[in-house]
This record gives structure tokens, C-alpha cells and sequence, in this order.
């Protein structure tokens, strides 16, 4: 070894110590980007902070944090020679990737070549000194094989997976299952009724000659189903439809023809000496069961299960095989061959878990990334706004930097071999592209983590809805980017992207003219709108008027225009009987519109004119149309058995919408009264108390609501009915104050603060005080507190001498923009994008985003996977976005 090299380790041993099991170690991933140990250059991971670093960011560390030394891993994949052996493996029974008896995942024809040095910065070159290597320090080696070896280190991780999760550990996101439910005893089993011939049972035993086995109703041989109380062998259910075998239904009229007595059938050709595929036709059951008496149930009709092999597949190994047989990309919108796409702009997100919304949601790419976006490199305001950050796992700015700087640059786009289409995907990727297929997949679990934080939902694995999480995100956004703005921090990162676009001779993309919001708005005023809300009374004729702010049009659709859906039998009826199905029901957005739009009635109105309460009208219209427009379609009710439900209906969206109808009016009429306001109006007793009503809240407590928030409830509701009240309950959740009594309000910060949140702030590097004065200007919330230091750091001890000297209640949120600081213009609109959903309500399912590109051309977006759309479902949208025209 070099002795100049030697003597740089040696002098920079000092502080060093080896990573124990409680040090939260980066070597998994890099700090300010998703590159990791399979990205060119590989990970280096800080020897004294732990923090990890893609080769693009470790000089910059290095300077920050005075450490030279690093350890490094680099990964790449080769595939394995015996590869094209996996192929002829057992057949999968489970419809799963990566799990016992599923499809074999990905990774498992590939080989992992794992390289390991220390890395020495000096006057920001760095140097990679192979280990293991005697001329090393023992102790120095010991701390690069400490850092390496921490928990973690594997994307894909070593704990056992679950798969019957819906959360699966996030560092598996390659393997899956589909959680099937365990399958029960029928209840029809124990004390089965089999027939003797003299009562209508079979007249003698079943025949051992498989071959000569037929359905008594069609004369069908295949899918046959035995009656172990008559008997009787029929056909199963057609499934040829999907791949499976065809199907007479003779079993299944059979059970309806004997007055539906006798439910449980079995496959003949699964009967072995482990089981078989059982059945229960009972209405209670109408599925898969067990019997634990079956092999005696088979032996009075002569089967011995001991002595037969199972010849057939089970319903579930159909279904696997129709999986089986099929891409993605060929069973994506109705079975359409899509191209895959990768490329700037292109990139999926690993889904993990439940981030499938997350991953439906737009982002803001100039000001997070910046105009140059067709370079591997980090746009330049996502490099100022990671290098301006103090802790970046706990920086809202740096986490959007980080995430969009990736999915704005070439650096993660998958390369051409990757890109896996229908028909003629290689069997295997070649080295290269296998290593760079791994680097370029983007997990955003810190963005998830840090905006979820402290949320009832948002920090727990269960499924969100995106819609919600959108406006969460613009919300929380919101708040870190008004410190930002004050500070100068976003003007910086904006300037350092104009000069970054200038040297590049590149002219700049977007010119916004007065209102900048990279400059002088937080992201949500791009989509920030105002409502005026027209009050008038009935007993007066007098009216007034208020203006609200909102992020998104929420639009109902009219149910009184949506029939009411079959019941479940009549669905199994009509699909047994071989009916086609029954076209889903169309509402055209206009009509959701005018719904929105339509004057409500307020019977118990408190009119400030008279004293008296009455009726009054209430009608809404825009305000302002902002640049960008949220249209979220609230297809989701509560049923009558009070569960949440998703309407299947059709709304024809166009791809022009124009708002102008909904605006209000420029001018008020002439000559219109306006009600006083309520001080101003006549004397009246004050009214008492509304009192929650104890019919209505004895229903929502039946469905396991918190008792307080039940209330609330029905006091916000004003007693309307306990299905407006659910809707309430679902809607505020979230808030702060809803378990709260109805005369507390909500807990404020107040002048002591959770030592716990000072230690973790104190951690990043702040006193104790700083901690202190941050953590009650933020009512005690760490995630912002980190934040608002920074953004007062130009007199940082004057502002928190103020906020600790300051009554107690901390800072105050951003004030909520007033239309006349609204963007504000044309109220036509084209669609730009839509987000939509898969399952019977938000609390399960999937989420699927569909995007147009510069082109016009839509392309989806399902986790990782990004291909031309061939058929965007426009009707079947649940969030869309438009941009005024």
C-alpha cells in the first residue's frame, strides 16, 4: 500500500468506532438518492455518521462531516449457469412470487457477486483499497465489516415473509402472495346425511374405472363433482372462460333439483391419500370447506382414498395456471400486449405494501428537481436543496428532492433489455442490464415514513385512500415550504437551477410570470381554489355571502341516477346460467356537476335578520380557478348495513372540461339585501346546545366508532341521519380533536415539551434549547420542528428565545391563501391525468395511475411497471387531473 494512503487511514482512525446493533446504518441505500450497492460507483457508507452515500455524494459528505474513511460495497448480477434448470421445477400451487409453492421470483436466476473495500477521500478523490488487505488497520477493517454487516444491508432483506400479509416486510417488495383465507370446517359435515339406494341414493358403488367416470346430466367426462350425501356425479362449473375446464353444471342443478338439502360435493380427480378439493353449496357457506370425516364419507360410496393419485388440478391450481399464462403487460387494461416504456419520466415505484396510492400521486418536478432532466446527474435544485439540508430522513424538502430527482432523471430508467415485453422478453437479462434493472428500482420508504409520520393513518401499514394522502401531502408539504420561502432556501435552489440551465444553454421550460410559486407560493397554491357560498334567507329574502379555500373538487355522483346493484345471488344466478353480464350504469360528469352545483335547503336556518329560524338556500360556485385542478369523484357510500361502498358506475369525463358555468357571478345583483352579520342582528336568546341524538348514535357506535367522535358527529351533522353522520365519521378520523369530548378542544402545545423529541433533535446536531424553543413553535411535532430551525437560522437565537417566551400554542400554521392571493384564470381545462381505483372500497384494493405524456399519448403507471396505454378507463377514474388550457 501507497505510505501516503496508509498515513491518511492511520490519521483518520480517531472517533471511529464499530457499528452496534442499535446504530441505524445507511447501507442499503444512499441518503440523497435510491442509488445502492448495485448502482455504478456502488455505496459508501460514513464511517463515523453511518449515513450512506451514492459515489455522486460522498466527497460532499466527506467535507461535511470531516470523516475521510468509508466503507464501500459494490453488487452486481450475474446469472446463474444452472438458470435454465429453474424451468423445469416443480409447477406452482400458489398464487405468489418469491413465497413457498409460488412462481419463482426473479431473483433466484441470478447469481450475487458482492465486492467490498475501504474507501480513503482525500481533497475529494477517492481511493478504494480492496479488503480484505493486510496493510489495513485490524481496527479499521473491523468497522467497514461492522458497517456492511449491520441489519439491512440486503434491499430484499433475510426476515421471513408473510404471505398472508397485506403488509409484507418492506424490504421483501419482491416477493407476494395473495392472502386466500384459511379454509373451515363445514358445518354440514359432522352430521352428513348419506342415502342408502331405498332413499333416493346412489344404487351401487362408484366405479375404480376413472375412465368410465361421466357427469348424469350431460355425459360430460372432465371437472366432475360427486354429492356425498346422493351420490350423484355432475358436472362442475364452467370456467373455460378463464383458462379453466369446461363445465356442465350438473352438480350444482342437481343440489337445487333435491330442494337444496344436501351442499357438499367433491372433485373426483383430486381425491388422494392426502385430500381433496371439497365444496359447499349451502348459501351460509357457497365455497371451499373441509371435512374431517372424508375419508369416510367416500368409503360408503366405495372410494378408497388411500388407493387413488390425484389426477386433476383444484380450482386454485387453475386459477394459477390462468395466471401462469399471461404478462403482465398482456392482462393489464382487458388483456390489451402494451409496450413497456422506460426513459426520462417513465419510472414506476417499488410497491411496498401499501404504497400503491403513493405512488398514484403527481409531482412538482421543476422545483424539486429542476429544467435539466434528461442527464444521469441530480438536477441542480435537487442537489441545493439536499446540500442545504440539516437531516435529511426528517426534511420534507430533501425527501421531495430526493424522489423526484429520480423520477425526473435518467439515473434510475431501466435499461433497453430490461424492458420485459409479452412475447419476445429473453429468458434471462444479461449481466448489465440485470445490475442496472436492480439499481434503478426506487423504494420511496423514507418519503413515506417522514410524511406519515405522527398520522392516525398515513404512519400505519393498513390501505390509505390516495386521494386523502394527496391532499396530506400538499398539506404537510405546505408546511415546511412556508419556512422555506421565508428563508430564502427555495429562492436559492431556484437560482442555483436557473444558472445550472444558462451554463447548459438551455432555455427555461416554464416562464410563470408574476405569480412564481418556485419563488414565492408553496406547491398547494398551484392548485388552491376559493368558493364563494351564497346564503339566502327565506324568511328575509336577505342574503350573504362567504368564501371558503379548497385543494380539490370533490363531486358527488348522484345515486338517485345509479340503480341499486343486483344482490350477490342474483350475480351468481344470472353468471351460472351463462347471461351476459349486465351493463354497468353511466352518469355523465355534468351531472355530478350540477349536483354539486344545486342549491341546498337549510331547514333550520338562524337568521340574524329576524331572530327566527327558518329556511334558507345555500349555493355554491368557484371563485377562482386554479392552474391546476383536482377532481375527485366520490363514488364511495355507506350501505345500509353500514358498510363502505363503491358504486359500479361509469362517468363519462371529458378531455375538455369547461368550469365556466360554475363560476360565480363578477357582480352581485342590484339591489340584493345582505344579512347583517350576527352581532348586528336583533336580540335572541341564545340557543341551546344541540344534543346529540341517541338513536343515531346508538348506530354508529354498534359499528365500533370512538364514542366522542360519534358524537361530533351528530352534532356536525346537526342530527341529519345516521348514514350523513357515518360519512362525517369517515371524513375526520384524522382530526386531532375527534376522540375529544364536545367541549375540549384541541391539546396545544403548551411550554413543556417530550424530552424524548428534544434527545431525537439534539441527536441532529441542535442544543438542547433549540430543541425546545422548535419543539413548542411546532406544538411539539419533531418532523417540523427540524424545519423551523432551519428556516430560522439566520438569527436562530432570537427565534427561539421568541417562541419559548411566546404564550403557549406554538407558531401558527401558513395562513390559508384568501382568493385574492389565488392563481386565478380561465376556467377551461384539459385532462392531464387520472388515478383509479381496484376493489369494493378505499380501505383495500389497488391504485393505478394513468398519465399523458408530451404527446398527448396516455401511459400507465402500475407500480414499476410503465407501458403505452392502449385503453386509459377515463370512465372509471377516482382522482383527476386537469391543467387550465
Amino acid at each position: 500500500m501507497d505510505p501516503a494512503l496508509l498515513a491518511a487511514i492511520r490519521a483518520n482512525m480517531t472517533g471511529l468506532r464499530p457499528a452496534g446493533p442499535r446504530d441505524a446504518v445507511g447501507n442499503a441505500e444512499c441518503g440523497s438518492s435510491f442509488d445502492s450497492p448495485y448502482s455504478a460507483g456502488g455505496l459508501f457508507v460514513n464511517l463515523r455518521t453511518y449515513e450512506g452515500c451514492g459515489a455522486d455524494f460522498v466527497a460532499a459528505d466527506a467535507a461535511k462531516s470531516g470523516c475521510a474513511l468509508y466503507a464501500h460495497h459494490a453488487w452486481r448480477k450475474a446469472p446463474r449457469a444452472d438458470a435454465a434448470a429453474t424451468e423445469a421445477k416443480a409447477a406452482p400451487t400458489t398464487l405468489g412470487v418469491g413465497v413457498d409453492g409460488g412462481f419463482e421470483a426473479e431473483d433466484a436466476k441470478y447469481d450475487v457477486v458482492k465486492t467490498r473495500s475501504l474507501a480513503v477521500v482525500r481533497d475529494g478523490a477517492v481511493t478504494l483499497v480492496p479488503l480484505p488487505d493486510d496493510a489495513v488497520p485490524d481496527f479499521v477493517a473491523a468497522c467497514a465489516t461492522a458497517a456492511l454487516d449491520a441489519e439491512g444491508a440486503d434491499p430484499r432483506g433475510t426476515q421471513k415473509f408473510n404471505p398472508t400479509s397485506m403488509c409484507a416486510d418492506a424490504n421483501r417488495e419482491n416477493a407476494w402472495a395473495l392472502a386466500d383465507e384459511e379454509l373451515k370446517e363445514s358445518k354440514y359435515a359432522a352430521s352428513l346425511v348419506q342415502l342408502a339406494p331405498a332413499e333416493g341414493g346412489r344404487s351401487e358403488p362408484l366405479s375404480p374405472d376413472a375412465a368410465s367416470w361421466r357427469c348424469e346430466e350431460s355425459g360430460a367426462a372432465e371437472n366432475l363433482w360427486l354429492n356425498l350425501s346422493t351420490g350423484y356425479v355432475g358436472g362442475g362449473r364452467d370456467q373455460s372462460a378463464w383458462g379453466g375446464p369446461k363445465g356442465s353444471n350438473g352438480a350444482l342443478h342437481h343440489f337445487e333439483a333435491t330442494g337444496k338439502k344436501y351442499p357438499l360435493v367433491v372433485k373426483l380427480g383430486t381425491i388422494s391419500a392426502t385430500g381433496a378439493e371439497l365444496y359447499s353449496y349451502a348459501a351460509d357457506e357457497d365455497g371451499p370447506v373441509l371435512d374431517a370425516k372424508l375419508g369416510e364419507h367416500l368409503k360408503f360410496w366405495g372410494i378408497n382414498a388411500l388407493s387413488l393419485e390425484k389426477t386433476e388440478k383444484t380450482t386454485a391450481e387453475l386459477e394459477v395456471d390462468a395466471n401462469a399464462k399471461f404478462e403482465w403487460s398482456a392482462i393489464a387494461e382487458a388483456g390489451a400486449k402494451l409496450e413497456p416504456l422506460a426513459g426520462v419520466g417513465l419510472l414506476g415505484l417499488v410497491n411496498l405494501g401499501n404504497s400503491c396510492y403513493l405512488n398514484s400521486v403527481p409531482e412538482i418536478g421543476r422545483r424539486y428537481h429542476g429544467q435539466l432532466d434528461d442527464t444521469d446527474a441530480v438536477g441542480a435544485a435537487a442537489g441545493a436543496l439536499l446540500a442545504s439540508s440539516p437531516a435529511k430522513k426528517d426534511d420534507h424538502l430533501a425527501q421531495c428532492a430526493k424522489l423526484v430527482g429520480a423520477l425526473r432523471s435518467r439515473r434510475y430508467a431501466k435499461p433497453a433489455g430490461a424492458l420485459r415485453g409479452p412475447d419476445d422478453a429473453p429468458a434471462l437479462l444479461g449481466e448489465a442490464d440485470a445490475t442496472r434493472a436492480e439499481a434503478g428500482k426506487v423504494a420511496p420508504r423514507a418519503f413515506r415514513r417522514l410524511f406519515g409520520l405522527g398520522h392516525a393513518e398515513f404512519a400505519t401499514p393498513r390501505q390509505q385512500d390516495a386521494a386523502e394522502y394527496l391532499l396530506h401531502v400538499l398539506d404537510v408539504l405546505g408546511r415546511a415550504e412556508h419556512g422555506a420561502l421565508q428563508s430564502g432556501r427555495l429562492e436559492a435552489a431556484a437560482t442555483a437551477d436557473d444558472a445550472a440551465a444558462e451554463a447548459a444553454g438551455a432555455k427555461k421550460k416554464v416562464e410563470y410570470g408574476p405569480y412564481d410559486p418556485l419563488r414565492a407560493k408553496p406547491t398547494q397554491q398551484l392548485f388552491a381554489f376559493a368558493v364563494e357560498e351564497k346564503t339566502v334567507c327565506g324568511q328575509s329574502g336577505l342574503a350573504r355571502y362567504g368564501t371558503s379555500s379548497h385543494l380539490a373538487l370533490e363531486v358527488p355522483v348522484p345515486r338517485d341516477l345509479v340503480p341499486e346493484p343486483p344482490a350477490e345471488s342474483e350475480l351468481k344466478r344470472a353468471k351460472l346460467e351463462g347471461e351476459p353480464p349486465r351493463e354497468k350504469p353511466k352518469v355523465a360528469l355534468d351531472a355530478c356537476l350540477a349536483r354539486w352545483a344545486a342549491d341546498e335547503t337549510i331547514g333550520d336556518f338562524l337568521s340574524s335578520a329576524t331572530g327566527a329560524r327558518g329556511a334558507a338556500t345555500r349555493t355554491a360556485r368557484l371563485k377562482t380557478c386554479p392552474r391546476y385542478l383536482l377532481l375527485k369523484v366520490n363514488r364511495y357510500y355507506v350501505s345500509q348495513t353500514w358498510e363502505a361502498k363503491k358504486m359500479d358506475v361509469l362517468v363519462d369525463v371529458p378531455r375538455t372540461l369547461d368550469l365556466s358555468f360554475l363560476r360565480a357571478p363578477a357582480e352581485r345583483p342590484s339591489g340584493e339585501g345582505l344579512l347583517p352579520d350576527d352581532d348586528e342582528g336583533p336580540a335572541a336568546a341564545a340557543p341551546a346546545a344541540l344534543v346529540p341524538d341517541e338513536a343515531i348514535l346508538a348506530q354508529l357506535l354498534s359499528m365500533g366508532f370512538d364514542e366522542n367522535g360519534c358524537k361530533r358527529a351528530c352534532v356536525a351533522t346537526k342530527n341529519a341521519g345516521a348514514e350523513a353522520a357515518t360519512e362525517w365519521v369517515f371524513s375526520h378520523m384524522g382530526d386531532p380533536d375527534f376522540a375529544l369530548p364536545l367541549d375540549a378542544a384541541p391539546a396545544a402545545g403548551g411550554d413543556a415539551v417530550d424530552p424524548a423529541a428534544v434527545e431525537q433533535l439534539s441527536a441532529m446536531g441542535f442544543t438542547a434549547r433549540q430543541a425546545e424553543g422548535a419543539l413548542k413553535a411546532c406544538d411539539g411535532s419533531t418532523e417540523r420542528a427540524a424545519d423551523w430551525i432551519f428556516s430560522h437560522m439566520d438569527d436562530l437565537d432570537g427565534a427561539v428565545e421568541a417562541a419559548l417566551a411566546a404564550p403557549a400554542g406554538g407558531a401558527p400554521a401558513p395562513p390559508a391563501p384568501g382568493a385574492d392571493d389565488m392563481d386565478d384564470g380561465d376556467a377551461v381545462y384539459e385532462l392531464k391525468g387520472l388515478v383509479s381505483h381496484i376493489g369494493a372500497n378505499t380501505a383495500c384494493g389497488h391504485y393505478v395511475a394513468h398519465l399523458r405524456d408530451a404527446d398527448g399519448n396516455f401511459v400507465i403507471f402500475d407500480d414499476e411497471k410503465v407501458a403505452k396505454s392502449e385503453n386509459p378507463p377515463l370512465m372509471l377514474g377516482y382522482v383527476y387531473l386537469y391543467a387550465r388550457k
